[in-house]
């Protein structure tokens, strides 16, 4: 009897896992969905826990930690229990989370499937706010996402969105055919890839703020916490100066995709009447494809009154996307209730982030240094490797490129699959970088919680695996 018990028992843990496994890589485009033979997505990742593979790569993402996946799975178990009724429940407890980490009173939380999607969302609102044109001033594409310029523009950025099948990639969301949106871009960095001056850079978007509002267009400008490579974009300061030179017409969003800035960052923009921008899955380690864009009171107060009754978001967002005070606005005219997806994704995101910040902040910054300074180590030690920039900006995110400018895309796919049946190492996508290539060797919130209880010692370990890997493929 005992033994037909833990049977009954095995086989309901298998079904609950597939039915997780297959639910948590849902709601999301084919950036996200498993391949049918290595069950990974396009990133290398698989939609559950691989604790047994090497994960520096929370620049672009991770496999879901155990912590997170039991979140999700007891989420995903609860709402089993409490039918429908408790999923609008559900979509607010993670919203109130995310505020009560981020958020300052009155901020309005406002999910998506992706940071990509955030700057859809972000768009809307800016086109919500403005009376005639708008000029959307968008900082490195190259360095935060690729699908982020026809985002910008209010385009299909890939041949199948979120939630609403097939589209034409490159064309208009339906509703914005006909709107007056231009797209203005600034670099961080010059042609051969160094880093621009920071007032070279908040020079140049206050021209392209004062040209657009010369013009008679709205613009929404972008303030980059951190790019693919850890550099920051235009100022909060810069920012700031713009928005109130001309105070009602310029939105102010900062992508703070990576959210590698402390949630004191996070509440002081929205304190400024900024909105932001942030995902749970790059450095806080949840699964691929879990976004939101935070609304300070101020904002959401204005823009409440607006009517979409036809969205053009209805391909990327669900009614429980929204928060309550802007679905009549914003949601009445989608298509699709819930993204429940996204939800288990955020679920998961959220149970790492909150054991983060349960560490002491001392402890956390001890562990981001010993991170970065046991990968300067390795770097300085190997003269194969160099560091792409002199300085590490962005916490727990080291930029890499070979010494001699050779390209490393073959070392990356060989780290992630050894020929050698040697354990699989993950690093952050290759980034182009004038004219060179720079992998990204990243610390994650997973990363710096186990740390917390093994010690900086197992850290040692890892990199000493992955940096002998890299020497031995580049050989």
């Amino acid at each position: 009897m005992a033994s037909a018990a833990r049977r009954e028992d095995a086989a309901a843990a298998a079904s609950r896992d597939a039915r997780l496994r297959l639910l948590i890589a849902s709601g999301g485009d084919d950036r996200i969905w498993p391949d049918p033979i290595t069950r990974r997505n396009r990133y290398g990742a698989p939609a559950t826990p691989a604790p047994d593979e090497l994960w520096f790569s929370s620049s672009t993402a991770c496999a879901v930690s155990p912590r997170g996946w039991e979140a999700a799975s007891e989420a995903l178990d609860s709402l089993t229990e409490s039918g429908r009724c408790g999923v609008g429940g559900w979509f607010d407890g993670l919203r109130s989370r995310l505020a009560a980490l981020y958020g300052a009173p009155g901020t309005e939380v406002v999910l998506s499937a992706s940071g990509t999607e955030a700057e859809l969302v972000a768009l809307q609102i800016a086109l919500a706010m403005a009376d005639g044109p708008l000029v959307n001033i968008v900082v490195a594409p190259a360095e935060t996402g690729s699908g982020v310029p026809a985002a910008a523009a209010g385009r299909h950025f890939l041949g199948r969105a979120s939630l609403g099948g097939a589209v034409s990639k490159g064309e208009r969301l339906c509703g914005w055919d006909g709107t007056a949106l231009s797209v203005e871009t600034l670099e961080i960095r010059a042609s051969c890839g160094a880093p621009r001056t920071q007032s070279e850079i908040d020079d140049e978007a206050m021209a392209k703020a004062d040209a657009a509002v010369a013009g008679g267009a709205f613009a929404l400008l972008h303030v980059l916490d951190a790019s693919k490579t850890g550099r920051p974009g235009v100022s909060r300061r810069a920012a700031a100066a713009i928005a109130w030179r001309h105070a009602g017409r310029v939105l102010v969003v900062v992508d703070a995709c990576q959210l590698r800035c402390s949630p004191e960052t996070v509440r002081d923009d929205l304190d400024a009447g900024f909105a932001v921008m942030i995902t749970g899955s790059k450095f806080a380690g949840g699964p691929a494809f879990c976004g939101a864009l935070l609304l300070p009171v101020q904002l959401a107060e204005l823009v409440n009154r607006v009517r979409c009754p036809a969205s053009p978001l209805a391909p990327y967002s669900a009614k429980l996307d929204w928060p309550a005070a802007l679905r009549p606005a914003f949601a009445a005219g989608l298509a699709h209730p819930i993204n429940l997806g996204l939800g288990l994704r955020w679920s998961a995101a959220l149970a790492q982030i909150e054991a983060y910040y349960r560490l002491p902040a001392s402890r956390r910054e001890t562990l981001l240094v010993g991170f970065e300074a046991a990968v300067r180590a390795r770097v300085a030690a190997d003269l194969g490797l160099a560091l792409l920039d002199d300085e590490i900006v962005a916490p727990g995110l080291v930029p890499i490129v070979h010494a001699d400018g050779s390209d490393p895309r073959g070392v990356y796919e060989a780290l992630q699959n050894p020929a050698d049946g040697s354990r699989p190492c993950h690093l952050g996508q290759p980034v182009a970088i004038g004219p060179r290539t720079a992998l990204r060797v990243c610390a994650s919130m997973p990363m710096i919680s186990d740390l917390a209880e093994r010690g900086l010692a197992a850290l040692e370990a890892d990199l000493d695996v992955v940096f002998a890997a890299w020497v031995r493929l580049r050989a």
